[in-house]
């Protein structure tokens, strides 16, 4: 990344105070400008050094930034960007770390449309069920994959931009357009999610207290992504409905294959349910690069 540029980081929690120390730890000398609502939040981000200045208005956040990085749920990301467009500069470029791209570029393009700024949307596949910037991690972007996904209209320029900025932080890069990418994260993004949520509330089921010492480690893996923020999930499905409903009646479909197995089937029929399984899971897992094991 070039240390000229100035980079205004919008939101530090995880994945902004991470972005942040990521690059730093990487050589980047450049200024980091931050923006954070809470006074509490801004006073850690200058004290721990994840930004050299930090405002309580996104506009004087970025006025001298070359690239915006907005690390806010998906619908606060457009509520924001309507506060800074009137103040980027002339060729600034402004991104994102949401999980939908879609919905948020068709609410992004008419903001940009007058602007000398553009928006180019981006999603770093990485992630943690940890939250604000106390969680913030150098290294969370080392070694993963962020998708990038320009429009018909962005320039090379600012897509090259945005591309270089990940790279930085250590990750490797890829292109989509925002639709294949929204249909490829439902699958295997937001619908394991939505699993680990759900299993959570069925092994629940309104008596915790009964059946927590009886939960090991099986439970604590399996639903671990479920101590996720709210907030930020609400946003995700909110802007992925389709996709995800999609992939929920598929999973429904396996479940309700696994239920005739258990109805009808006998000890040999659900081990090889059990092994096609596994044998899934070491396939998948296997073929990607990018899950530390």
């Amino acid at each position: 990344m070039d240390s000229s540029k100035n980079i205004a980081i919008l939101g530090f929690g995880l994945m902004g105070s991470s972005l942040a120390l990521g690059l730093k730890k990487r050589g980047f000398v450049g200024k980091i400008l931050g923006y954070a609502r809470r006074e509490e939040t801004r006073r850690q981000a200058l004290a721990s050094g994840v930004a050299d200045e930090v405002f309580a208005d996104p506009a004087e956040a970025v006025r001298d930034a070359d690239l915006v990085v907005v690390c806010v749920p998906i619908w606060t990301i457009a509520k924001l960007a309507e506060k800074i467009v009137g103040a980027l500069k002339p060729g600034a470029v402004v991104t994102d770390v949401g999980s939908t791209k879609s919905e948020l570029l068709k609410t992004m393009e008419p903001l940009f449309r007058n602007s000398a700024a553009c928006f180019v949307g981006s999603h770093p596949i990485a992630g943690s069920e940890k939250t604000g910037i106390e969680a913030g991690n150098p290294d969370l972007y080392d070694g993963r994959l962020t998708v990038v996904c320009p429009s018909d209209d962005t320039p090379a320029e600012a897509d090259a931009l945005v591309s270089d900025l990940w790279r930085s932080a250590g990750s490797e890069v890829v292109e989509m357009s925002p639709a294949e990418h929204d249909l490829m994260l439902a699958s295997t993004s937001h619908l394991p999610h939505m699993v680990a949520a759900a299993l959570a509330r069925s092994v629940a089921d309104g008596h915790p207290s009964k059946k927590a010492d009886f939960c090991g480690t099986g439970f604590k893996d399996t639903t671990r992504v479920a101590s996720g923020s709210a907030d930020m999930w609400v946003d995700i499905i909110d802007t992925n409905r389709a996709a995800l409903e999609a992939e929920l009646d598929r999973f429904h479909q396996e479940l309700q294959g696994l239920i005739q197995i258990l109805r009808s089937g006998n000890g040999d029929d659900i081990r090889r349910w059990l092994e096609d399984a596994r044998d899934d899971r070491n396939k998948i897992l296997k073929l990607n690069r990018f899950l530390k094991r």
